[in-house]
């Protein structure tokens, strides 16, 4: 019994590395006309002849504004919100507190949003430290109402 056990086991491992080799190994085409078309890596030649093409290829570029100081104030605000949640959960702030917090939360996001849209993404020193002063208010009224 052992040795069918012990040989079965050997042939089903055998085959198992032998078939994930096969699989695993860089097929060729020989034969193919390896320099035209899609088989050299131009997608589009391959598929649309040079006729058949209204219009080249263009790629998409995707443009990000990225400000540090908008990430830092939307950042404070996602802070904040989640001490909001936590307080409302731990039931230490009642509905009417909470719903001030959240509308006061809710002001501030949209200023900094706002501001960053009239200066494309990016908020200038002013707005900055203003948005800043309103949001360590409203962590103030945050630690205050809990």
């Amino acid at each position: 019994m052992r040795s069918l056990l012990k040989t079965t086991t050997i042939a089903t491992l055998t085959l198992v590395l032998l078939g994930g080799g096969a699989f695993a190994a860089d097929h060729h085409d020989f034969g193919r006309d390896n320099d035209r078309g899609a088989y050299n890596g131009d997608y589009y030649q391959g598929i649309f002849g040079p006729d058949d093409m209204t219009s080249p290829a263009v790629p998409m570029v995707r443009v990000h504004m990225a400000s540090t100081r908008l990430d830092r104030v939307l950042g404070e605000l996602r802070a904040d919100n989640r001490q909001i949640n936590a307080d409302r959960a731990d039931g230490k702030l009642t509905a009417a507190s909470y719903n001030r917090l959240e509308r006061e939360d809710a002001t501030v996001r949209a200023q900094a949003m706002k501001t960053a849209a009239a200066h494309n993404g990016m908020l200038p020193g002013q707005s900055y430290a203003r948005l800043q002063g309103e949001v360590r208010h409203l962590d103030r009224d945050i630690a205050r109402m809990a």
